[in-house]
C-alpha cells in the first residue's frame, strides 16, 4: 500500500491522503508493512462497525450506510455503478486510475 500512497504523493503534491479502515482491523495496523512510515504521510480514519467505544487515536465515522470495502471493489470489478457509495471525486480517481478492475488471467 506505501509504494501506491507514495506515487499518489508524486502525482499529487497538495493532496491530503485518506486511509479509510474498518474498526475490525485497527489491531493489525502496526503489522502493516512500512506501517511507521505510512502513518506518517496517510491520515487514518476508522470506519465503525459496532458502534461501542473506541480505543484509538483516528478519526472515527460512524457508519450511515451497510457497505464494505470489499463491495464496493466488487461493484467496481463487475462494472456496478458505485455513485451514492463513495465520494464523486473517489469514483473519479477509482475511474481514472483503473482500480479494481479485474485484471486479464
Amino acid at each position: 500500500m506505501i509504494d501506491t500512497i507514495e506515487d499518489v504523493q508524486r502525482r499529487e503534491r497538495d493532496a491530503e491522503i485518506y486511509c479509510l479502515i474498518g474498526e475490525d482491523n485497527v489491531a493489525e495496523l502496526a503489522k502493516w508493512h512500512r506501517f511507521v512510515e505510512l502513518e506518517k504521510i496517510v491520515r487514518f480514519v476508522v470506519l465503525d462497525r459496532t458502534g461501542g467505544p473506541a480505543n484509538y487515536s483516528y478519526e472515527i465515522i460512524r457508519r450511515r450506510i451497510d457497505i464494505s470495502a470489499t463491495e464496493i471493489r466488487n461493484r467496481v470489478a463487475s462494472g456496478q455503478s458505485i455513485r451514492y457509495f463513495v465520494p464523486q471525486a473517489v469514483e473519479e480517481i477509482i475511474r481514472r486510475e483503473k482500480l479494481y478492475q479485474e485484471q486479464p488471467k
